[in-house]
């Protein structure tokens, strides 16, 4: 047997143990290495339907399917009929890469939606919508319904703080404990493990709500296992992969000491600034990497100023820790507040697109209300840090009494804060890439993207049946020759999966389909523009369908 396996043991072995105070730094790293395949997945396709989009058939067909490119599970399939009669359709049947089914209802003349939702092979969920006609193409759909579950809401609103208050105090406290406070803070180290469990526990609940809001059902399915497919998937899923790491190696850090316990809770730091860039308005935001970095900034910036609190409360009460903890946590919380406040004015220009949305658009006043709340935050941090500090340091006892109150009265405030920025999982941003312009009975948009424009015209701009005509440019206005178009329409909030369609080349270069708006209300119009073989452009800007 050759000795060269034994002499590799013997390195490795050495190796590990010239690493056993550096392990962490290691562990971190690997950790977020591992999860980084996660981020990108494949995911199967509609390739064909009977009836096919907006087809108008002469009499009710007697079954429908849906044909994908791999074989899917069905998650939720709805038939909306010409009378906005809502039917979901569970008697499916499966034959390899399409599923079959009958019309749930008879159907009568007029305009119809298929809304289906699907998982692949790989556990994504994807959705889309079609609409088809009976008799003759009309000029109006169903009138739709959007769902709502107030229930449900009030439960993703509140599980949201609490995942956030926890995650902020855990990381924050475990990075103030490694790298700020003077001497060992036992208090301090169990009351962020003990949030840091409890915020474990809330992220899974949210995921659990997450699915149920994806498949738009009710509290009692909790337990379905494609709600937690469905809440694990896409952005979501990868934001709280990586809250649950930050919650684990600000854990791992709190056992440790040293630099064992300051690498891991930079590691923590570094997956809940990443969660927060990932997912979230911000996520799809454009220029993404701007907006992208920012969220990390802003998410960081808050966990170091939030989850300094409680431990600065507890160390300030004692003289061997009060002194040396104070003066660092003031010079290094400054540096925290430039970035949150800059970050969060970055995020707000991106989100608002324009000044007069701050006051004409839900989005905007519940920015505004934030900024009260933050502005008497960092009022009463200042006092703290111009008046009660001095005092603290200059031996005064009263101080350290009357600083742990005003401690938690900002404690108060954050609560208030993330309550009221909770509000924005439920308002859509009013970001626009241009201002849309309607004339007569149409509408134009103009989308802008880093590699391609698009000036598309929207006739009618109503809901129903709409033509939408397609004149594709470069970034300096010059022609742009592409081999195909795909557009879609998508309302996340009206509860109907996106529509997509292939436009048709015309010959003045122009692009032409037709698809139908099933509801009034704001829209994202999006384009997938093959230029090539080897390269797609995709731009997408907000339309508001009258």
């Amino acid at each position: 047997m050759s000795p060269r396996p034994a002499h590799q043991v013997i390195v490795i072995g050495r190796i590990a143990r010239s690493l056993q105070f550096r392990w962490p730094s290691w562990l971190t790293a690997l950790a977020v290495i591992i999860l980084l395949p996660a981020l990108a997945h494949a995911h199967a396709s509609l390739v064909s339907s009977d009836p096919a989009a907006e087809a108008v058939l002469a009499t009710a067909p007697a079954t429908l399917s849906l044909i994908f490119n791999e074989p899917v599970e069905p998650l939720a399939l709805t038939l909306i009929d010409a009378q906005a009669g809502t039917h979901s359709i569970t008697d499916i049947v499966r034959d390899g890469v399409s599923l079959r089914f009958n019309p749930p209802v008879a159907l009568g003349a007029g305009g119809h939606v298929l809304s289906w939702r699907v998982i692949s092979a790989d556990g994504h969920p994807i959705g889309g919508s079609l609409t088809f006609w009976i008799g003759a193409p009309g000029t109006t759909l169903p009138a739709i319904v959007v769902p709502d579950d107030p229930v449900r809401r009030a439960a993703i609103w509140g599980t949201r703080i609490v995942v956030e208050l926890t995650l902020f105090t855990a990381v924050g406290g475990a990075v103030f404990l490694a790298w700020m406070a003077a001497v060992p803070l036992a208090g301090a180290g169990t009351v962020s493990v003990s949030f840091a469990l409890l915020g474990l526990l809330a992220l899974v609940g949210a995921v659990g709500l997450q699915g149920l809001d994806v498949l738009d059902m009710s509290l009692r399915r909790i337990g379905d296992a494609a709600v937690w497919r469905a809440g694990g998937a896409g952005s979501f899923g990868d934001a709280a992969t990586l809250t649950g790491l930050a919650f684990l190696l600000a854990l791992a850090s709190l056992r440790w000491r040293g630099w064992n316990a300051r690498w891991l809770s930079l590691g923590a730091v570094v997956s809940l600034g990443t969660a927060f860039a990932v997912s979230g308005h911000a996520a799809t935001a454009e220029p993404r990497v701007l907006a992208g970095a920012a969220a990390w900034v802003h998410g960081v910036s808050l966990a170091l100023w939030i989850g300094a609190l409680l431990p600065l409360a507890i160390a300030v009460g004692r003289r061997d820790a009060a002194p040396a903890t104070l003066r660092r946590f003031s010079r290094a919380i400054p540096a925290a507040v430039m970035a949150l406040l800059i970050s969060g004015v970055a995020l707000a220009a991106i989100e608002l697109g324009r000044l007069g949305a701050l006051w004409h658009s839900d989005y905007g006043r519940v920015l505004i209300a934030k900024l009260s709340l933050v502005f008497v935050l960092l009022s009463l941090a200042l006092w703290n840090r111009g008046r009660l500090t001095p005092l603290l340091l200059a031996g005064e006892a009263r101080a350290v009494r009357t600083l742990r109150a005003s401690i938690a009265a900002e404690l108060v405030l954050v609560i208030a804060i993330l309550g009221v920025v909770g509000l924005w999982r439920f308002t859509p941003p009013p970001r626009t890439a241009s201002p849309i312009a309607a004339v007569h009975d149409s509408a134009f948009v103009h989308i802008h993207g880093e590699r391609a424009m698009a000036g598309v015209t929207l006739t009618p701009d109503r809901a129903g049946p709409v033509e939408f005509t397609i004149v594709l440019q470069t970034p300096d206005e010059a022609p742009l020759a592409a081999q195909g178009v795909t557009i879609t329409l998508a309302n996340p909030a009206a509860g109907i999966e996106p529509a997509s369609a292939e436009a048709q080349r015309q010959p003045d270069g122009a692009w032409r389909v037709r698809m139908s708006a099933p509801l009034p209300g704001r829209w994202t119009l999006a384009l997938g523009i093959l230029i090539s073989d080897f390269e797609k452009v995709s731009i997408e800007a907000p339309v508001m369908i009258r």
